[in-house]
């Protein structure tokens, strides 16, 4: 097989893969519900590929105005569906203004541009600088939304293939600008000189949909997890995660001789409340108090549902007269904001107070802060006690 029929026929195989990859997504958010939003910016991402490569295998050389324009435009929003794909996929707040300005400036260049193939070293060099930032930008997304779950060495590995691309398309600029008249082999993919070329990107359209779909399973199993470790209800951590941190600051603490607090949380009255007002006002008290107490707290503490209406708060670095002054501030919060599902209903808690130092054991620990709390509610509910190292409590009325 010679160049000239094979460069044409690796166009079709990447049109090819597109449509297969098309499919593949448009399955996975229709049917299999995987990650479903970004799954159609993914397949869309794909069907605009391959309508960008399938013109341009169908279309003759020199190219009419609408087969170059239409295939590199098409081409090129594909290109950005993958970004804001993945910004959906990761659920990343990052802003599309850079792109959403870039992107029409270049197809308006290049509309202008493609009425004359002399310009075809314009072309060339508008198509590549987009697509380079383009998927630069998918790198550092794909980078940004793993590295949320795992280290920064599986996370660079899994976003080289969008950095290898965005480096292809840079690569290709240099080439342009230094041989202009040979622009036609290095901008028209379809030329028999831009095998190299076809070639690196028949691997790479294979290699980025496996890591798109890779992600999207990461992600899925990532969101599986976070349902097992969250609270069904409230949306806190469950009774499992928190002992797992426990024990991870424990051994923090025996390491560099530092402290932590725990406040164990109970509302007052939980049962009648229940009684009076049935379950579903009862859950909804438990909603409400969580949310008060997850504002009160700092961005480096946990929060987790620990029994029934029993919360736990877990302090890092935090000595007792730190852990009292935001056990306090917890209480106030709870008081001070009505709760509007029963006007009626003041919803109050007690907080028990436990700090734990080197050679201590988090059974002591929790044990300490129960004694803590039982003395709070003894003492008339709607406060704060903690435990002195001479095991006597204190309330703070």
């Amino acid at each position: 097989m010679d160049a000239t029929t094979e460069a044409p026929l690796l166009i079709l195989f990447i049109a090819l893969l597109s449509c297969v990859g098309c499919l593949s997504w448009c399955v996975m958010s229709w049917l299999v519900r995987i990650c479903p939003l970004a799954s159609r910016h993914f397949a869309l991402s794909n069907l605009l590929i391959f309508i960008g490569t399938f013109l341009i295998y169908i279309r003759i050389e020199p190219p009419t105005f609408w087969y170059w324009f239409s295939s590199n435009a098409s081409m090129l929003v594909g290109f950005y569906f993958i970004y804001t794909g993945l910004l959906h996929l990761f659920k990343l707040s990052w802003s599309t203004r850079r792109a959403r300005i870039i992107l029409p400036l270049a197809l308006i260049i290049l509309f202008f541009s493609s009425h004359n193939t002399n310009n075809a070293w314009l072309v060339g060099i508008v198509f590549s600088i987009v697509a380079s930032s383009l998927f630069a930008y998918a790198a550092w997304a794909n980078f940004r939304g793993i590295r949320q779950e795992f280290d920064a060495v599986a996370a660079g590995s899994v976003s080289c293939p969008f950095a290898l691309v965005s480096l292809f398309f840079l690569i290709r600029i240099a080439f342009i600008i230094q041989e202009q008249s040979a622009a036609n082999a290095y901008v028209s993919i379809k030329h028999p000189d831009s095998l190299l070329q076809l070639w690196f990107l028949v691997v790479l359209t294979v290699v980025i949909n496996l890591s798109l779909v890779g992600n999207a399973f990461a992600r899925l199993v990532s969101k599986i997890r976070s349902l097992a470790d969250r609270d069904s209800l409230t949306g806190l951590w469950t009774r499992r995660i928190i002992d797992q941190q426990l024990l991870n600051q424990a051994r923090i603490c025996e390491r560099h001789h530092s402290v932590f607090s725990i406040l164990l949380i109970d509302l007052d009255y939980f049962k009648k409340i229940n009684d009076k007002y049935g379950h579903q006002i009862g859950d909804q008290a438990l909603v409400h108090a969580s949310n008060c107490f997850k504002d009160a707290l700092r961005d480096v503490d946990w929060l987790a549902r620990y029994g029934g209406e029993e919360f736990l708060a877990l302090l890092p670095d935090t000595g007792q007269p730190e852990a009292v002054t935001i056990a306090e501030r917890l209480r106030q919060q709870l008081s001070a904001q009505p709760f509007t599902e029963a006007a009626e209903l003041q919803l109050t808690a007690s907080i028990g107070i436990a700090s734990f130092q080197a050679g201590d054991h988090i059974d002591q620990l929790i044990a300490s802060a129960d004694q803590a709390l039982y003395q709070a509610k003894a003492r008339g509910r709607n406060q704060v006690s903690y435990l002195a190292g001479n095991d006597k409590v204190f309330a703070i009325d």
